[in-house]
């Protein structure tokens, strides 16, 4: 019992270390101003297949394993296979809560590296609180066999990532047990990144949750202390005539056409705030801070909770982050379809 007390104790320490920035007044969102998004074929992918899965954690890991034991896998499990963008074999894996629904809809997206814990346990987390949850599987964007200096490889990837996303949004909200007028993303990192694109780039998806997140790929790439990112920078830097290595801006310029059209400030314009939630580290070195700025700022200002961590340390806030998105979830979804865009000035 005093050991359950310490930590009720230790996490409400830390939560009043969070500093919420409240939805501020920002850019006029404006849905007949859209941008346009990169034409992506509209079309559902080709040999889909949905399989029941065998067992319901996919990553051989401690931590959903507990999960699911503290809460429980009362939903359906389902591994989808499908022909990505690029005509390669992609999957993704859907879990749907239980009854017939229809339920919300969410799209996660996974992190940059590593395994798929962190998509797959923001996923569970989102279908117990009632979400139909689309998960991804990752497209490996920064490769250590990758030409050295080469932009388009991994913007190449990037762009594959978000046309596979658009594609399964053909077919997502067809599904008889998802609601395809009530879908939002989610991802973290690298993942909340794609999400964040995702929804300014198309107006299907109505909500957003963001965690550790930024806006500008060519000044998170190159100022990332991220292993991998800092590799990629450097073999660039190394391979590039005209490039040195305390030019900052000559790399910025010559990534940036490589990158614009799958950037997330690119289309954050589109995104109502009050429709938003970004969840960000206040120590990250991986997505600096001032790259979760600029997209809160692009993105009209939506509220914003900065936590006492760095970016790999967000454990301890990382079930919590969900559960505000969640929240966000609960409150657009429960609007009428079209009253917010309807009210918004």
């Amino acid at each position: 019992m005093r050991m359950f007390q310490f930590s009720l104790l230790l996490f409400a320490l830390l939560a009043s270390a969070c500093t919420t920035v409240p939805s501020a007044p920002g850019p006029r969102f404006d849905r007949d101003a859209l941008l346009p998004a990169p034409a992506v074929e509209r079309a559902p992918p080709e040999a889909l297949t949905l399989t029941p899965a065998e067992v319901k954690t996919v990553e051989d890991s401690f931590i959903l394993t507990l999960y699911d034991w503290l809460r429980g896998d009362d939903y359906d499990a389902f591994r989808v296979d499908y022909q990505g963008s690029d005509g390669a074999p992609a999957r993704a894996h859907l879990l749907l809560p239980p009854g017939e629904g229809p339920h919300p809809g969410v799209l996660v997206f996974p992190i940059r590296g590593g395994s798929h814990i962190v998509s797959e346990a923001l996923a569970k987390s989102l279908t117990n609180r009632g979400y139909a949850t689309l998960r991804l599987e990752r497209r490996r964007v920064f490769q250590r066999h990758d030409p050295p200096g080469d932009f388009e490889v991994p913007a190449s990837r990037l762009r594959a990532s978000l046309a596979d996303a658009r594609r399964l949004l053909e077919w997502f909200p067809d599904h008889p047990r998802v609601d395809g007028a009530r879908l939002g993303a989610a991802g973290v990192s690298l993942g909340g990144i794609l999400a964040a694109t995702l929804m300014g780039m198309d107006d299907r998806i109505r909500a957003g949750l963001f965690i550790m997140a930024g806006g500008g790929l060519p000044e998170t790439i190159h100022d990332s202390r991220d292993p991998r990112l800092s590799g990629y920078r450097d073999g660039v830097l190394e391979e590039r005539e005209g490039l040195e290595e305390a030019d900052r801006e000559a790399f910025l310029a010559a990534l940036r056409p490589h990158t614009l059209e799958i950037d997330p400030l690119t289309y954050a314009a589109n995104i109502d705030p009050e429709r938003a939630l970004i969840v960000s580290a206040r120590f990250d070195q991986v997505v600096p801070p001032d790259r979760t700025e600029a997209l809160w700022e692009a993105m009209g200002r939506p509220r914003w909770i900065q936590v006492p961590t760095g970016h790999l340390e967000i454990l301890p806030f990382f079930w919590w982050s969900i559960g505000q998105g969640a929240d966000l979830f609960d409150r657009v979804f429960a609007e009428p379809v079209g009253q917010r865009v309807a009210d918004h000035p």
